[in-house]
């Protein structure tokens, strides 16, 4: 039996480990020579890559560079100084909340109704949650939030600590699979715009992205006790019902335990907390949102649906509906034929994996619309309309080349052989990266539904720019020796 699972470890672990080692390269060629877009009318284009494409990626070369040298500074300054962590995340938590409020934007889209929804006490907007009671979760979060303090602020103040949390987790995530400190997990954290930016986002990406983050801690840990199995079945569960896509990583943690750690007895207890979990949460569910006189809930073949629309290559178009089914899948394909829908498949991967700002410029500065914001400040006025907005154009090419930088540097890991014996934690993400794609090969895309795997990408990179750090040491050392 134990000889069979190593086969298929092995066997898996080439498949997911290439696949993931050719995606990052792909995105990396596309992003050299395509600006993948958002227009403002709701839908994904494509530009040819232009000079401030790549001024963008080479003012983020030169960002990496001082992050270098500023980590070696806090290297020999403060050696074992705990501090240092504490007080860069409290200096990233001041200049959070300064941005919060010279960038009072209003709820709008889902946002808004789920914020309705919870600020009314599940009072009005019921017809939204019974069109879309995958946002029940959310909502309920918001409701016990503005029960604290009635103010849509609380949420943006919550996600504020999402982020702090998100980001000191991937630095012990870090840690439990290189076996070593380095700061630069802290510092590229720190200096990521769109994680920055997506606080003021108030709906369930950063804190379905803050859960994704603690389970691959929990899971990545060298052995486990009983609470890190019965917080992991809580924590799987709660970012299942946040956002269903969290099914991915439910699966790709159970792969893990099986193939890696050979803990079948984990295995049991998250399928057991799940089912009774899930029973629970659907009595909830029933009590909360009322029955609607029309089936009003969108099914999967909706979505699905969506996901082959050839105009806008798979992006939500708005155009849903609850009467579509499997046969109008069937027919979508038959009409796409083999050559157009690899065509289509093709574009949606390349907008999906290369937008590289998870849109996050339009969440929290708005689509263009009058009155997104609680008040005015002097950044508002200058925020306001996307298409004539130098601070906007200027943070879409910074966080374009921040991304391209990123994946630079998990590509730099790949090539570079590591210093652990094996690093099999690495797996996971790589189970978690091909499922991502594999789902939205299928689903209805937009580039912020790979938020989620910030984390994974800060991990990688960061163990990339070590290495690239102890390389150019390492040279530098053999020069001087030669001199």
């Amino acid at each position: 039996m134990k000889f069979n699972l190593d086969f298929i470890d092995v066997f898996i672990h080439k498949i997911a480990k290439n696949f993931t080692f050719i995606l990052f390269v792909c995105i990396l060629v596309g992003m050299f020579f395509v600006n993948s877009i958002y227009l403002y009318i709701d839908m994904p284009d494509f530009q040819r890559a232009n000079v401030w494409n790549y001024l963008g990626i080479f003012i983020n070369l030169l960002v990496v560079v001082f992050l270098v040298f500023v980590n070696q500074f806090i290297k020999v300054k403060f050696p074992k100084a705990k501090f240092v962590t504490v007080g860069l995340l409290f200096l990233y938590f001041i200049a959070e909340f300064v941005y919060l409020k010279l960038v009072p934007i209003k709820p709008f889209s889902d946002m808004l109704n789920v914020t309705s929804i919870a600020f009314s006490g599940f009072r009005d907007g019921m017809e939204y949650l019974q069109s879309a009671p995958n946002n029940l979760p959310i909502s309920i979060i918001f409701y016990l939030l503005f029960k604290i303090y009635n103010d849509v602020f609380i949420i943006k103040l919550v996600h504020v600590f999402c982020n702090i949390v998100t980001i000191y987790f991937s630095y012990r995530i870090y840690f439990n699979i290189f076996k070593k400190d380095s700061k630069f997990v802290l510092l590229l954290g720190v200096f990521s715009i769109s994680v920055f930016l997506y606080a003021n986002y108030m709906y369930n990406d950063v804190i379905f992205t803050v859960l994704t983050t603690v389970i691959l801690y929990f899971v990545t840990k060298p052995v486990y006790s009983k609470f890190d199995i019965g917080a992991l079945a809580v924590l799987l569960f709660l970012q299942f019902i946040i956002r269903p896509v969290g099914i991915i990583l439910y699966i790709a943690v159970c792969m893990f335990f099986v193939l890696k750690r050979h803990h079948y007895t984990g295995v049991a207890v998250f399928i057991c907390c799940f089912v009774l979990f899930n029973l629970l949460y659907s009595q909830l569910e029933n009590n909360l949102i009322p029955e609607s006189e029309e089936n009003l809930e969108l099914p999967v073949w909706s979505y699905i649906q969506m996901g082959f629309n050839e105009e806008e290559f798979g992006f939500q178009n708005s155009s849903h509906s609850a009467d579509w089914g499997f046969d109008d899948v069937v027919n979508r394909f038959k009409e796409l034929g083999f050559g157009r829908l690899v065509k289509l498949l093709g574009k949606k991967h390349l907008w999906l994996w290369t937008e590289g700002t998870y849109q996050v410029e339009r969440y929290v500065f708005g689509d263009g619309s009058d009155g997104l914001f609680f008040y005015e400040t002097p950044i508002t006025k200058r925020v306001a309309n996307p298409e004539d907005s130098a601070i906007r154009s200027g943070l879409e090419y910074l966080m374009k080349g921040q991304y391209f930088v990123l994946i630079l540097l998990c590509l730099v890991d790949f090539c570079v052989k590591d210093e652990a014996s094996q690093n099999d934690e690495k797996d996971l993400f790589y189970y978690l990266i091909v499922g991502l794609f594999c789902f939205y090969t299928v689903w209805e895309i937009k580039s912020r539904y790979i938020y989620c795997l910030y984390p994974v990408f800060l991990v990688l990179g960061s163990g990339g720019l070590e290495k690239l750090v102890n390389i150019c040491r390492l040279k530098l050392s053999e020069y001087r020796k030669k001199c």
